[in-house]
């Protein structure tokens, strides 16, 4: 996809690594569309929204609730101090009343001033689902075993999750939407996306649907990637990397639409899905990792597409437990 190449030359352009020649190639193209100067204003706001991560900003929603709950037995101890009978003459219980109630309305004053913004979590468990709408109008589909927490916080509408959610982001100009996910960092104005990043797993990974995405490094905002439309990215813990691929089919989303799509792909990335929606371990044969399977399967079991499978290439395939071998030559 040509634009794809220009949003290349875009983030090499922003990181200063772009040679003179692409720079050229850029500007000209550029300049010679509207919608391509939008585009390039649009990639700009975004990389220097991704810049101002820096210095990490690290929700802790234990802290929060600490603080909250630490008011709130502030504001009763103060109710059962002030439950006290003073017998005053009624000039001096006039003033009494007056200065409770001036000290109260500054306290509430105070109390409300330095209230932090609101903390939503949502959580779910095993074989459960979740699809909201976020406060900023956002929608949000989680996976299982997942949590997610939102907070409007300093400008920016921020994120946390641990698990897999699918966003569709309502576009606020100026206003960033980020998601904090283990080591790695989303941030978006709009746009529609996958996010997975299981704490026991060793690769987050972003599938794009819709829009752009910069996709990076908690702690290294240079290790930064421009996601367009199309695009997946996968970050690796381990070696604190992030590779780009073409994002070949809606598998990435397929436990949201329980469908399960292959165009000719091959086996070897078939039955990495298949372990991925099922969750299960499966073993296949070196000799078919080749061999190309196509076909809409929707809310099939594993069993049956294990047997379209087997008669597909001639393999046969035996269970043991949540570990399955798949043996044959195949194609």
């Amino acid at each position: 996809m040509k634009e794809n190449k220009y949003i290349e030359l875009i983030a090499q352009h922003l990181s200063g690594e772009i040679s003179e020649s692409d720079r050229k190639d850029l500007m000209k193209w550029v300049d010679s569309d509207a919608n391509n100067q939008a585009l390039l204003k649009e990639t700009t706001q975004l990389w220097k929204i991704s810049e101002e991560y820096d210095s990490p900003f690290d929700t802790n929603v234990n802290e929060a609730w600490k603080k909250v709950e630490q008011k709130i037995e502030v504001t009763n101890d103060s109710k059962d101090s002030s439950a006290k009978v003073i017998r005053l003459s009624n000039f001096k219980q006039f003033l009494q009343i007056a200065a409770v109630f001036l000290i109260g309305a500054v306290g509430l004053f105070f109390f409300f001033q330095n209230q932090e913004p609101e903390l939503f979590a949502f959580n779910t468990n095993d074989e459960q689902t979740l699809d909201f709408l976020l406060p900023d109008s956002s929608r949000v589909v989680m996976n299982e075993n997942s949590h997610l927490t939102y907070q409007d916080l300093e400008g920016k509408r921020i994120v946390t999750l641990e698990g897999e959610a699918w966003f569709d982001v309502k576009h606020l100009d100026s206003i960033p939407f980020e998601i904090e996910s283990g080591e790695a960092k989303t941030v978006v104005l709009g746009t529609a996306f996958n996010v997975r990043a299981y704490p026991q797993e060793d690769i987050i990974e972003v599938s794009v649907e819709r829009g752009k995405v910069a996709f990076f490094e908690k702690k290294n905002i240079a290790n930064t990637t421009l996601l367009p439309a199309g695009k997946e990215g996968v970050f690796y813990k381990k070696e604190k990397k992030i590779e780009r691929d073409e994002r070949e089919n809606e598998n990435a989303i397929a436990w949201r639409t329980l469908t399960l799509d292959f165009e000719s792909l091959e086996m070897g990335k078939v039955i990495k899905t298949l372990e991925k929606y099922y969750e299960v371990k499966i073993n296949l044969d070196s000799r078919s990792q080749n061999c190309r399977f196509k076909g809409t399967y929707e809310n099939y079991e594993l069993g049956t597409l294990l047997e379209i499978i087997e008669a597909t290439f001639d393999l046969e395939y035996k269970i043991n437990g949540t570990e399955i071998t798949i043996i044959g030559e195949g194609c």
